[in-house]
């Protein structure tokens, strides 16, 4: 017998446990003995109860029950605990066709718990300012550790992340009208089926909205799932961490998730068919579910990732600003119809994919429209999965009527086979058409490229037939696929689910602190403290109003603008050679905020070398020396040391891989100690008078690494060396007193 459930079964018997109550009784009062066992309607009030054994500070225990809180607090711990200390669960249920409404719970590490609870009602329900880990991640620099595993989760590992909301073997259970923010995850289902999540906000979470495992045949539909991000810093990084709006992982099938928004998070729906069918089996996946009228803008990955599973349907979606708008890799019919693509880095990426149609689409202003491609991916063609579908062939995908605007490669096909692509029209275009590698059976006919290109590179035998300027095809679902579908039953949702006009929108508005995102609700500034190069940028935060620079405190610095409306930012920028302490004081939502920094600017020489196995400077350090002694592949002068070249390359003279970075300056400082803050990716030394100060000649990803140092007044020479390996590739050097 599980431990959980032995505690409630020898509770039962004890003398304080709580008689069956009906509508009609008083109101109860809870303590830390309660236990339900019949309807109930709680006093409102504020209660704080622990719970030590997951046992849960409140247990409702059998079945046809009606809880009703009346809006009464269950609080856990004491007010100053931080999020990452929150332990127990809030409200337990265990009982067929429980009903449980308007309960606020907080301080938990999971805020409402149900297990074995078939036809479970949650809703009206506030479970936000429950657990969350504190993110180890910078403004300047990715921390692995804070990459999420969803991938495990049949012994219900997702709890040591926490929830809002948790249902274990719940099958048609109703969770609606709830809310979360400011926690991790907000609902998390397991086994499942049937079940309807409706008109809930699950947003401003570091985690997942709503994560379902094992779970098919749902309605997920007129949810807010906005801003569940971790892992983004704006123009720094943008990972994600594989945080999502909406989860869906491991044999979940024939859901429905309809007219939710899921904008601003790391994927906005991620889609992965699970370790079963990948490992394991080679099998079944998260097969014939329907995405419709979801808006999965603003990610910081995918707006739709799809791997590894059969027959989704992607229809009418909108997905802006990501860097996919659609990855479905290893996935096979799966019907890609109507979607409104515009502004990410690629619009619809598919390796490995077989007989997918992508219909009607609208992509603008993206760097690649449509990208479907075979390689040879060893470890994943030698799963089970690839085994079973015989080293997934790019091959049998219809690419139908989409029109392309101000995209400068529309189509590239590398190593797909037997494809279509007809009817499809292209206007700011100028590759329309890129065929690389086995181009075997590939149809191209009756497209409009306009000024376009085709750009035939490919080994095989494409057919390529007429592709005029004009065609009577029109992008208006006319084809019998749009005719004939239909949306499956959802619940009709009473909430406005998409962001309003007037909300912040974009990637820019993505800020996420040590605890997650930025939720709108308060006023403050974003950082606090700034320690830049020549200029550093001060987000001014809050839900509306105006805000006013009120003091100045650093005759060097100059601070533009000086009033604007929330939110706003401010540059700060040194108006001459030197380091700069600054000091601010802003007034906005009748409050005085400050902020501090440090601005560092210098007249620096920077000279980029490339490097191979015979000058590699962790083994050679002679021949290292004599390269950096070398002419450079290119140089140039900068203010400040604020390089973020992710995975391109420094300048068009420099491969973005094995590269070496020499940067030099003199700066005048005053006398007294002084902190140098470097952030690396790879290995960095940095040189102080020619005393090296900071020496972590390694590979590692972004790394920071601090030295204190006691300089006297006067000039003083600085000298920094960094190498790259391959993949991310950052060099950033703060200077600030100590």
């Amino acid at each position: 017998m599980p431990c959980s459930l032995t505690l409630w079964v020898l509770a039962s018997a004890l003398p304080f446990g709580v008689a069956p109550l009906t509508a009609e009784a008083q109101p109860l009062v809870l303590d830390s003995r309660t236990i339900i066992t019949g309807d109930a309607i709680i006093k409102p009030a504020t209660y704080r109860l622990a719970d030590p054994d997951d046992g849960g500070a409140v247990r409702i225990v059998g079945d046809g029950i009606t809880v009703d809180f009346q809006g009464a607090e269950l609080v856990s711990g004491a007010e100053d605990a931080l999020p990452d200390t929150y332990t127990g669960r809030g409200i337990v249920i265990r009982g067929r066709n429980v009903t449980l409404k308007n309960a606020k719970v907080r301080g938990f590490k999971v805020g409402i718990y149900a297990e074995d609870s078939p036809g479970v009602t949650i809703t009206a329900c506030d479970v936000s300012h429950n657990y969350r880990q504190r993110l180890r991640s910078t403004l300047e620099r990715e921390d692995l550790s804070d990459w999420l595993y969803g991938q495990e989760n049949d012994d219900n590992q997702w709890l040591r992340y926490g929830a809002g909301i948790y249902l274990y073997r719940c099958p048609k259970a109703t969770v609606s009208n709830n809310r979360a923010h400011n926690g991790q995850n907000g609902i998390c289902v397991s086994r499942c089926d049937e079940s309807v999540i409706v008109d809930n906000d699950m947003s401003f979470l570091s985690g997942w909205g709503i994560a379902l495992w094992r779970t098919s045949r749902c309605d997920v539909s007129h949810n807010k799932t906005d801003w569940c991000m971790r892992g983004y810093s704006h123009g720094v990084y943008s990972r994600g961490q594989d945080s999502a709006g909406i989860l869906v992982y491991e044999q979940c099938s024939d859901n429905v998730f309809a007219y939710n928004s899921a904008t601003h998070s790391g994927d906005g729906f991620f889609l992965y068919a699970g370790n079963e069918t990948l490992q394991q089996t080679g099998e079944g996946g998260c097969n014939r579910n329907v995405l419709y009228r979801n808006d999965f803008s603003h990610a910081a990955a995918n707006g739709i990732e799809c791997t590894f599973s059969q027959g989704n349907l992607f229809v009418e979606n909108t997905l802006n600003e990501c860097d996919h708008g659609v990855w479905a890799g290893y996935s096979y019919d799966t019907v890609i119809v109507g979607n409104q693509i515009a502004h990410c880095a690629n619009g619809i990426s598919i390796e490995h994919g077989q007989r997918n149609l992508i219909l009607e689409n609208v992509i603008q202003n993206t760097r690649l429209g449509l990208h479907l491609w075979w390689d040879d991916d060893a470890d994943l063609l030698e799963s089970a999965f690839g085994r079973k579908h015989q080293n997934c062939p790019s091959s049998d995908n219809y690419l139908v009527g989409n029109a392309f605007t101000n995209v400068p490669t529309a189509i590239r096909l590398a190593g797909d086979t037997w494809t279509q692509v007809r009817w499809n029209r292209m206007e700011g275009v100028a590759t329309g058409i890129y065929l690389a590698g086995n181009a075997r059976g590939t149809c191209i006919c009756d497209n409009a490229l306009a000024a376009a290109t085709l750009r035939n590179e490919a080994d095989g035998e494409p057919v390529v037939g007429p592709n005029g300027e004009t065609f009577d095809y029109a992008p208006q679902f006319t084809s019998s696929i749009i005719q004939n579908w239909r949306l499956p039953p959802v619940t009709q949702g009473t909430q406005d689910t998409y962001l309003p006009e007037d909300h912040p929108r974009g990637r820019q508005y993505i800020l996420i602190d040590e605890w997650g995102p930025y939720d709108f609700t308060d006023v403050r500034l974003f950082p606090r403290t700034l320690i830049g190069g020549e200029r550093a940028t001060l987000q001014v935060l809050g839900p509306g109003g105006p805000f006013q620079i009120a003091e100045v405190h650093g005759d060097d610095v100059d601070v533009s603008p000086r009033q604007g409306e929330l939110p706003g930012q401010v540059t700060i920028t040194a108006k001459a050679a030197g380091v700069h302490p600054f000091h601010l004081t802003i007034e906005a939502g009748g409050r005085t905020l400050t902020a501090t920094g440090t601005l560092m600017r210098a007249d620096w020489t920077v000279r980029f070398f490339a490097w191979d196995t015979t000058t590699d400077p962790r083994a050679n350090q002679a021949a290292w020396d004599t390269l950096l002694q070398g002419t450079p592949l290119e140089e140039r002068r900068v203010s400040s040391l604020d390089f973020v070249w992710g995975g391109g390359a420094p300048g068009p003279q420099v491969p973005p891989d094995r590269f070496g970075t020499l940067a030099t300056t003199r700066v005048r400082l005053p006398a007294g100690n002084w902190l140098v803050h470097t952030v690396s990716d790879d290995g960095i030394r940095v040189w102080i008078d020619g005393r090296r100060i900071i020496d972590d000649w390694t590979w590692h990803p972004p790394k920071e690494n601090d030295a204190m140092v006691d300089l006297t007044e006067g000039e003083h020479d600085i000298r920094i060396a960094h190498f790259e390996i391959d993949g991310y590739a950052q060099l950033q050097f703060r200077l600030e007193p100590g």
